[in-house]
């Protein structure tokens, strides 16, 4: 007969702070997209590193969201990196583009910002306790 494993539930902000993050990668995913489609029409080679800069920070938040459930502290570290990079990064593409737009502000800039507050709390700290 097998045991029955207690397991620690997550807490009310960390599954909140996961939601965000796939909510994230969704918004990049739709704007690695739309670059993609972009490029086919006008190739310049600025806007291909700006393609390969998002691929490489949507492909960095795919993998450190699917670990999330190992609880590990550079998991939680990493994703603080990698928002950090990615709000700065969309923050100097519009000082470069010229246009800041609500839909751009929230998607790309105060998502990113809430989970980085989100993974700054006492309770994801406890959460992300496993080395």
């Amino acid at each position: 007969m097998t045991d029955a494993v207690q397991v620690e539930r997550m807490p009310a902000i960390m599954r909140a702070a996961r939601f965000v993050m796939t909510l994230d990668v969704a918004f990049s995913l739709v704007r690695l997209a739309i670059m993609i489609g972009t490029i086919a029409f006008a190739f310049s080679g600025p806007f291909l590193l700006l393609l390969l800069y998002s691929a490489v920070v949507t492909a960095f938040m795919c993998w450190l969201l699917s670990r999330w459930s190992s609880r590990r502290k550079l998991v939680r570290w990493g994703v603080i990196a990698v928002e950090v990079v990615s709000v700065g990064g969309s923050l100097l593409a519009n000082a470069i583009d010229g246009g800041f737009g609500w839909p751009r502000l929230v998607s790309a800039t105060l998502i990113p910002l809430v989970l980085v507050i989100m993974l700054l709390t006492p309770s994801a700290t406890r959460w992300f306790d496993r080395s």
